[in-house]
């Protein structure tokens, strides 16, 4: 098993810093394998807290329904995305 090192946490960070919906999921995805390696491994305790936080803001993102209470299409699929 690989490694993991703070860079590839970075990384995972930036990717994810601007992506939403299909995109969001694939990153999730590989977040979570990660975050696994991680967990079986025993890196220290920040990295996989950076990775949960990474790893809730990555669910939030990938939704396909709106959570904008003010907008029109809040708990359906928005379609001001």
């Amino acid at each position: 098993m690989e490694k993991v090192t703070e860079r590839e946490v970075r990384d995972l960070e930036d990717r994810a810093s601007y992506i939403k919906g299909e995109r969001a999921r694939a990153l999730r995805a590989e977040t979570e394998a990660v975050m696994a390696r991680a967990e079986a491994l025993g890196v220290g305790e920040d990295l996989i807290n950076r990775l949960d936080l990474l790893l809730l803001n990555l669910t939030e993102a990938s939704r396909d329904v709106c959570t904008n209470t003010r907008c029109p299409h809040y708990g359906k699929r928005c379609k001001m995305r």
